[in-house]
């Protein structure tokens, strides 16, 4: 029996308590202008307050007509029409149409009553004095946007959570909506304890290692659209460690502290998280690659604290599994849904752990295919190489060949 599996919390139980410490947490908005919107996360529903069109639009040059009267028309078989007025895209269409008669539209032009269709001028040939003959049939409501049929008043045109892009803002503009309610990017702060670090400009010496974890976790902590305040470089001691976390917990949102929670060095890391908020509730989680991931909260300065496992690999797939996770309830962040494919091959899995197994996608035609790409929690370029991951539930002893997942 592994005693400290014990005292793991499965990855659900990790992000349930740290919902709950959060959950009186309301994240940062402020209000801008739609026109520097681009890229954040609206943070309420954006709901018409009117119909687009609010009248009915041509979409074409040409005239208005009743379909009926165009029933039969062909090359050889025009319908003929009287032409009674004509209405420009400025101007409010002020005479009706009625049986034989049409009316001039230009593209984007009001339509007016009366008229179910429009006849494309490149269809029609002007033969006398405020007459046309039209060689084309047309079937109701043809080249015209109804009234809201791209808008309409009441409709939820932008949900919370969503990603604000060109389109969204285009749509805005075509509500007459001049500014934005959004979430404000969470502030980062990345602290690496260790005394092996050296920067990646500098040359490597005996047993130093690049620091690899702050720039891939700054990379992680904006594809969600968070704020990277400082990347810290500290000596792997207990006075170092509480000095940067303790400077950074009164500026930041989220404070990351990556490596500093495996087994030899973990002890300072949690005894420091431990001396400032008092509130250290996940001592490891049961997922592979990660167990070693602590989580605590400093509730005077509402700051999220996660002690990461060291391994480049485990720490960036952790940020995500738990921190990236986190932001997405909390401000409804909506994610592309996942990928469903079919398991390459039989793959066995450690039972008591949940399993984040690395995969590359391929397509063989009939569908994806998920190919395992097996590294240890050491490596970095395994996650450049992997298209994403598949989770297998802690109950379960592996994947068989051609299962779904």
């Amino acid at each position: 029996l592994n005693i400290e599996l014990l005292n793991t919390d499965t990855l659900a139980q990790a992000r349930e308590k740290l919902n709950k410490e959060t959950e009186n947490d309301v994240l940062k908005v402020r209000r801008i202008a739609c026109a520097d919107a681009l890229g954040y996360i609206c943070a309420e529903d954006i709901i018409a307050k009117e119909n687009v069109p609010p009248f009915r639009r041509s979409t074409v040059d040409g005239y208005a007509i009743i379909a009926r009267d165009s029933y039969g028309a062909s090359d050889s078989n025009p319908a003929f029409y009287r032409v009674t007025d004509q209405v420009t895209i400025e101007e409010t269409a002020r005479t009706a149409v009625g049986p034989g008669e049409a009316v001039q539209v230009q593209t984007g032009s009001m339509v007016p009553d009366g008229a179910t269709a429009i006849l494309m001028a490149e269809y029609t040939e002007i033969y006398a004095a405020a007459k046309i003959i039209g060689y084309k049939a047309v079937s109701e409501g043809e080249n015209i946007v109804q009234i809201g049929e791209d808008m309409a008043f009441g409709d939820c045109l932008i949900q919370r959570g969503r990603r604000i892009n060109a389109g969204d803002i285009g749509t805005m503009a075509a509500l007459g909506i001049c500014d934005v309610l959004v979430y404000i990017s969470p502030i980062v702060s990345i602290i690496s304890p260790g005394d092996e670090w050296v920067a990646i400009g500098e040359p490597l010496t005996a047993s130093k290692i690049r620091a690899i974890n702050s720039y891939g976790l700054a990379a992680e902590a904006r594809t969600v659209g968070m704020t990277v305040r400082r990347q810290l470089r500290v000596k792997d001691n207990e006075e170092e460690i509480f000095k940067a976390v303790s400077q950074s917990v009164k500026d930041s949102d989220i404070v990351l502290l990556s490596g500093g929670s495996s087994k030899g060095n973990k002890d300072y890391t949690k005894k420091v998280l431990e001396n400032i908020t008092g509130n250290v509730f996940t001592h490891g989680i049961s997922v592979k690659p990660g167990k070693p991931t602590i989580l605590a909260y400093d509730r005077e300065h509402r700051t999220v604290i996660a002690g990461l496992p060291g391994h480049p690999m485990a720490a960036m797939l952790m940020f995500r599994l738990v921190i990236a996770d986190w932001y997405r309830k909390k401000s409804g962040l909506r994610m592309r849904p996942p990928y469903r494919a079919r398991i390459s091959e039989n793959v066995s899995s450690n039972q008591g752990r949940e399993t984040c197994l690395l995969v590359k996608l391929i397509s063989n035609g009939e569908g994806l295919v998920a190919k395992p790409i097996y590294a240890k929690s050491g490596s970095i370029a395994s996650l450049g190489r992997a298209d994403g991951y598949v989770l297998i539930p802690r109950n379960r002893e592996g994947l068989n060949k051609n299962e779904p997942v």
